[in-house]
């Protein structure tokens, strides 16, 4: 690709201004060029809503081709469970591979199928709740919003109660192993956990083999079967990894997200009190409105082809800055306005097509219920003080995000 035909990107995702409040920044990069050249990312990077979903659905991008080589000789001997762990996952298997599991997946986690684990979500978030002052400050990021979706797939997959800290160590090692960057030596202190988190879901997939379980989801999946063709232990075992590091981040920053932008809008606020079955909406909304990424999302060509008068060569990554895209007003004529009722055609920040979100149906009844939940508890709520960003490479993510909470009217 020539990249001297279209400006250069420059930008500081880490700036503590963007992770505050990035759109004036990606508002001026839309309206002075549609697509720029991203040298740290080796690629072009789009930001208007047109050429955004445009390429979303192109055959032609898909997921990083490096991936599916496989892990070298050398990590596989230093971390086989890992290596093996990753191979079988969604993101790097090729696409007919991708398109087979999809198949068998996508039956357990529709809107219907999830809706069975409604109770022990609720269950699960009013426990954590019940913890909480009546009157106080509280830490909602550390203390709330962080601490649900694990222990709702845990809950979900029936996990037995016993071995819960386990699975948490299993997912919070998972979840540091995508960070960009990460030092060796903390990537070596993850794979202990890793390993034995591991050893568990197997122990687990082995005995719901032999006691099947009703309303389970693994069993769902252990069952999964189209044509004779069933899920293998090691894509069962990757799957659960899969759930637990992209199940639990999209909740999480999503539900904060969620109050933040709840709390600077205090007329929507009001209301989703007065309506709380809009708290789906709300999540959606916020989504939109308000994404907590810092970067770009990459797909990478598996062919060569060109697009909107920009050359992309096989292989190249092609960079689409969705938090731009649903704040266009092509898109949306007052898409910088935070409205929760406003009537959504899709839900395009989870995905389209072959690579939408396996489990957005579960993430947004998960943030429907911590949402309403809180609200009821907690007829006031403020902030009590600004939220501290944290440092992640890829998300705006909340390290503090204090509340000062009243249970009185």
């Amino acid at each position: 690709m020539m990249t001297t035909t279209i400006p250069p990107l420059r930008y500081d995702p880490m700036d503590p201004s963007y992770a505050k409040d990035p759109y004036p920044l990606l508002a001026r990069f839309r309206e002075e060029a549609p697509v720029y050249y991203w040298e740290q990312g080796g690629g072009p990077v789009f930001f208007r809503y047109k050429d955004c979903i445009a390429l979303m659905r192109d055959a032609r991008l898909g997921h990083d081709p490096t991936l599916g080589a496989g892990f070298p000789q050398e990590l596989k001997a230093a971390y086989p469970d890992f290596a093996t762990l990753r191979e079988n996952d969604l993101f790097m298997v090729p696409s007919e591979a991708h398109a087979r599991l999809r198949r068998l997946l996508n039956p357990a986690f529709g809107p219907r199928a999830v809706e069975v684990h409604r109770p022990k979500v609720k269950a699960i978030i009013e426990g954590l709740l019940e913890k909480f002052p009546l009157e106080g400050v509280i830490d909602v990021s550390s203390d709330y919003t962080r601490q649900y979706p694990v222990r709702v797939i845990a809950s979900v997959l029936n996990i037995p109660p016993n071995h819960e800290p386990e699975f948490i160590a299993f997912a919070e090692s998972l979840i540091s192993t995508i960070i960009p960057g990460l030092p060796p030596e903390r990537f070596a202190a993850c794979m202990p956990p890793v390993s034995r988190g591991m050893a568990l879901v197997r122990e687990i997939i082995a005995d719901r083999r032999a006691h099947p379980m009703e309303d389970d989801l693994m069993t769902q999946l252990i069952n999964a079967c189209d044509e004779q063709d069933r899920l293998s232990d090691p894509e069962l075992v990757s799957l659960v990894a899969g759930l637990l590091v992209g199940g639990t981040d999209t909740t999480y920053h999503g539900t904060n997200q969620t109050l933040l932008s709840l709390l600077q809008n205090p007329e929507q606020l009001a209301i989703l009190r007065a309506e709380p079955s809009l708290a789906r909406n709300a999540f959606d909304e916020t989504l939109r409105y308000n994404m907590f990424g810092r970067v770009p999302f990459p797909r990478y060509a598996t062919e060569s082809f060109e697009f909107a008068n920009v050359s992309i060569k096989r292989g190249q990554p092609v960079f689409m800055f969705l938090m731009s895209a649903f704040r266009d007003p092509e898109y949306l004529p007052d898409a910088n306005v935070y409205d929760i009722r406003r009537q959504h055609t899709g839900t395009h920040w989870f995905g389209l097509g072959p690579h939408f979100c396996l489990g957005a149906s579960l993430a947004r009844m998960e943030a429907e219920i911590a949402l309403q939940s809180l609200l009821a508890r907690y007829p006031k709520i403020e902030l009590a003080g600004e939220p501290v960003w944290g440092k992640h490479p890829i998300m705006r993510t909340m390290d503090k995000f204090p509340l000062r909470v009243s249970a009185s009217a």
